[in-house]
């Protein structure tokens, strides 16, 4: 009876601990080590998550600030961390915080950021001319976004295009170069 009871013991055991995977996996638990593994598509993954909650960030490739840009990334499997993430402008600049608000007040530049699912519907767009957007700063850092319009929305499951395109006007932001971001960190 002490072997029978022993292996009974272990059987409940491993199907308790298959059925809390189960749970976690499907009540969005999952590591976000294996949801950053699953990501495919274009521009670079980062984790970024804290003790606190999960969080990712996508960067694409960088563009220049005094030309016309367009581009369309494929994204599939984009982790789902409990929020929607914001699309923003970045570029790296030395200009102070107190000089960007007068900077931002002269620049001519606007982006236009379109998200179309895998049957090509449009079920997202954003126009944001630079002059009108938060410019957030960390350091060197500028993002350019709109707080509620920039925050778009990703099925874990589906596939997606986004389309983005950049226009300099005659004055764009000061820096070098620029470059989206899919900002899903988090930062609490």
């Amino acid at each position: 009876m002490g072997i029978a009871h022993f292996c009974m013991n272990n059987v409940r055991r491993m199907k308790s601990l298959v059925f809390f995977i189960t749970l976690v996996v499907l009540s969005g638990c999952m590591p976000m080590a294996i949801k950053a593994k699953r990501y495919e598509g274009d521009g670079v993954l980062h984790v970024c998550s804290t003790w606190l909650g999960q969080g990712y960030t996508i960067d694409f490739p960088l563009f220049p600030s005094d030309q016309p840009y367009s581009a369309s990334y494929k994204l599939s499997h984009i982790p789902n961390v409990g929020r929607d993430p914001f699309v923003y402008l970045r570029f790296h600049s030395s200009i102070s915080s107190l000089d960007a608000d007068s900077t931002k007040k002269r620049v001519t530049a606007a982006f236009h950021v379109v998200l179309l699912d895998s049957t090509g519907r449009e079920t997202q767009h954003l126009d944001l001319p630079l002059s009108k957007a938060i410019w957030s700063q960390s350091r060197d850092l500028f993002g350019v976004y709109d707080l509620d319009r920039s925050v778009f929305h990703f099925n874990s499951v589906s596939n997606y295009t986004l389309q983005i395109s950049y226009e300099p006007g005659s004055f764009p932001p000061p820096t070098k170069q620029l470059y989206f971001e899919i900002d899903g960190c988090a930062y609490y």
